[in-house]
């Protein structure tokens, strides 16, 4: 699929449509943590956030039952409105399909906050994959 004018072409691309109801940026993946299974899970895409951050309950959906407990690191995070809070980084997969079936599937280092109420999927994101958003959905690119 070539979507730039400069020629690049992807070998993977994946169109994932925002939840009914909803406006973009907001998608749906599936993930996985300790128990390693994979569960549906819903956030924005912001691609002002260096890093994915993640709720609590969504911790819980994937195995993580105290993200407070042997994360791979604890930080303190800033808000746009300069608030900090804590943060707990868990290993997990990540699992973006498309109606058709076709996946794409990478590791990602989540940070877990309590202080988070929506999930938001950073630009960490873009290690693995190019981005692409246009007025109906959000376009997740692999070469």
């Amino acid at each position: 699929m070539n979507l730039y004018a400069n020629g690049r072409t992807f070998a993977q691309a994946i169109r994932c449509c925002p939840p009914s109801g909803r406006r973009l940026p907001v998608v749906h993946v599936f993930m996985a943590g300790a128990s390693g299974e994979f569960v549906s899970v819903t956030g924005k895409v912001d691609t002002g956030a260096s890093r994915t951050m993640l709720n609590f309950a969504t911790a819980g959906a994937l195995g993580i039952d105290d993200p407070t407990s042997s994360p791979l690191l604890t930080s303190i995070a800033r808000t746009a409105t300069d608030e900090e809070f804590q943060y707990y980084v868990h290993l997990v997969s990540v699992r973006i399909r498309d109606d058709g079936g076709e996946t794409i599937d990478f590791p990602l280092q989540a940070a877990f906050a309590e202080r988070v109420t929506r999930n938001l999927f950073g630009v960490d994101w873009l290690r693995h994959l190019c981005l692409a958003v246009d007025s109906q959905a959000v376009h997740f690119l692999r070469g």
